[in-house]
């Protein structure tokens, strides 16, 4: 593997997902069929494999469910410029969970519980990835 992978922008299942994203907006997928918001965005509800789906905006907030420090870069040099960077999973005010990473932690104070708001990095290659910083308390 070399490069970082890309999303695919026109898979039917996540590009609303990257479309808002763009936006500087975070939305995730909403079962109409029995109310669970999810993620990764898919075709079908996990909960009840409905295909009844609509896109809720998300307030953005959420708190460290757990976190990790990479120093190490893998696969091949693709990373070696971004080590060390943190790797966390959000577990948003609305109760989904999802895997992101950290802008600029301060990694002697950071913690499991902190809050955290959604940021956005808008990359050349005109994506823009949903990223979470910690909310100074």
């Amino acid at each position: 593997m070399t490069g970082k992978p890309r999303p695919d922008l026109n898979d039917t299942a996540t590009a609303p997902y990257w479309e808002a994203a763009a936006r500087h907006e975070l939305v995730l997928p909403r079962c109409d069929a029995c109310g669970l918001v999810f993620f990764p965005p898919r075709e079908l509800c996990p909960g009840c494999w409905s295909r009844e789906l609509s896109w809720q905006t998300m307030g953005g907030g959420g708190t460290v469910w757990t976190f990790t420090e990479v120093h190490v870069a893998f696969y091949d040099d693709t990373w070696a410029d971004d080590v060390p960077y943190v790797v966390a999973v959000i577990e948003l005010d609305e109760a989904p969970r999802l895997l992101a990473n950290l802008v600029e932690p301060d990694m002697d104070r950071l913690a499991i519980g902190d809050r955290v708001e959604a940021t956005f990095e808008d990359r050349p290659e005109g994506l823009s990835l949903p990223m979470f910083q910690v909310v100074p308390s």
